[in-house]
């Protein structure tokens, strides 16, 4: 359990067997979870340390209390957030360094990600959501571009992650109108994967992550790279990136390891 006297990003690590689970908790409840300059500078050092290590296999995003997983940034402390009025050049060099206002925003993550909302997933909180590979939300989350009512943009992934997750005639409704809809809704236009009962979506989620992570992992991170880099090339080069992957996949260790346990008959089925 974290208070509002804690850090407002807590990290976590859960031992698995093929690699761990890295717990990132946004630990503002007083103020649904939304990031100022300090959470952010945090989630940038999370989302940095989960690409380096290698033994952290999956993340989980969650936010704290049972209120919200992110209501977006702290409007109270923009200038902690944005360089607004100075040069373009300085929004270039945050883009290329994968910080983003909500931090860590523009990194792309080849290692799979899981993003648990309990409540309120609003405008930069929504953004970060959708960082998520596997997205999970309780009943009574609620999702919106609330930023839309206050002229602040989206600027943390939200105008590339939605379209690609949702299609065209799902997103730019999103975008245009910053409607707010429910989790059953979400989940019916792709936005939310599964649905767990309340109360129980960061105990699903770490479950979720337990189980990838009891996979061979070589097999999965290639596969994943491959979706990923895959997705706008042309189908040839598509192709040809995922058939890179089968003779260095094949003689991975984990691999290898997962084939021995096929020929002794196990069997392993995700749950």
């Amino acid at each position: 359990m974290s208070s509002s006297s804690d850090p407002p990003v807590i990290t976590r690590v859960h031992p698995g067997e093929q690699g761990d689970t890295f717990e990132i908790q946004i630990n503002r409840p007083d103020v649904h979870n939304c990031v100022n300059g300090a959470a952010a500078c945090l989630l940038l050092e999370a989302w940095r340390r989960f690409q380096r290590e290698d033994r952290l296999l999956v993340a989980v995003l969650h936010g704290a209390g049972d209120k919200s997983f992110c209501s977006g940034a702290d409007l109270a402390a923009l200038d902690q957030l944005a360089t607004l009025g100075e040069h373009t050049s300085s929004s270039a060099e945050l883009r290329d360094r994968g910080e983003g206002p909500m931090g860590g925003s523009r990194l792309v993550q080849v290692k799979p990600v899981i993003t648990m909302s309990q409540g309120y997933t609003y405008a930069g909180g929504l953004e970060l959501f959708c960082h998520g590979h596997i997205r999970i939300a309780e009943p009574q989350a609620s999702f919106s571009v609330a930023c839309r009512r206050w002229g602040v943009p989206l600027v943390d992934g939200g105008t590339v992650y939605l379209p690609r997750l949702l299609g065209w005639g799902a997103a730019l409704p999103l975008i245009i109108t910053g409607e707010r809809i429910t989790a059953e809704r979400a989940q019916q236009i792709g936005l939310v994967w599964e649905i767990a009962p309340q109360g129980t979506g960061l105990a699903r989620a770490l479950e979720i992550a337990r189980q990838v992570c009891l996979q061979p992992r070589h097999a999965m991170l290639a596969d994943l790279n491959s979706a990923i880099r895959g997705l706008h090339l042309p189908l040839e080069d598509a192709l040809e990136v995922e058939a890179g992957n089968l003779f260095p996949v094949m003689l991975s260790e984990s691999t290898q390891t997962g084939l021995a346990r096929f020929a002794r008959g196990e069997r392993f089925w995700f749950k």
